[in-house]
């Protein structure tokens, strides 16, 4: 099952089986990539609670460009969770609440979503700090999957396992965490690693 990262979003509501198979003939990233990727360090995943008591996950990180050449930063940010959920970063989040989190944070160097997109500057003098944030729904929620889309320039054109169509699978990081109890009685505890995430592919093409 280590490989079933790779297709999710791509083909719901396939069996469990089906997508096993398909996932042993999708292409895998390289190990070493050929082409520079920035360096991005996620911190610990988290909780927030706005003033109308609804609940939004964040996750803050850094992002440094070691490349050679100036970059564009422009990442995409999808999250799954074992309730069938599907978000991308910033989808259903007001302008109020992402200032609230920030300020929670309170961190100076922390930029805003449109702030951070655009040129990513060579070294570690320009090193960048962005969060990317999600609307917790199903208060059951126990895994949490993220897929990081912007670190790596790799591409890989396949054929979708549905349509038939010629679709572009790109490079992310994967990230797996998990949630023992009540997510919504965390507060902002920092959410860890699943246990299982060191036996998964870090990297995926999806």
């Amino acid at each position: 099952m280590i490989r079933i990262p790779i297709l999710l979003g791509l083909i719901a509501g396939l069996s469990v089986a089906t997508v096993v198979e398909l996932a042993s003939a999708y292409p895998r990233p390289a190990r070493v990539s050929s082409r520079p990727e920035v360096d991005f360090t996620p911190t610990a995943v988290r909780m927030f609670t706005a003033a109308n008591g609804d609940l939004y996950w964040y996750l803050v990180y850094d992002v440094v460009n070691m490349t050679g050449q100036d970059r564009t930063w422009a990442p995409a940010m999808t999250l799954f969770t074992d309730r069938g959920e599907l978000r991308r970063d910033g989808d259903g989040v007001s302008r109020s609440v992402h200032r609230a989190i920030m300020e929670h944070v309170g961190d100076p160097l922390l930029e805003p979503k449109v702030a951070i997109i655009g040129t990513l500057r060579q070294g570690v003098g320009h090193a960048r700090r962005g969060m990317a944030i999600w609307p917790a729904g199903d208060r059951g929620v126990n895994e949490l999957r993220i897929f990081v889309e912007g670190i790596s320039p790799e591409t890989a054109a396949v054929e979708h396992p549905v349509t038939g169509e010629q679709i572009t699978l790109r490079k992310n990081l994967y990230l797996h965490y998990l949630i023992p109890g009540d997510a919504s009685t965390r507060g902002d505890r920092p959410i860890a690693i699943h246990p299982a995430y060191a036996g998964e592919e870090h990297w995926v093409l999806r």
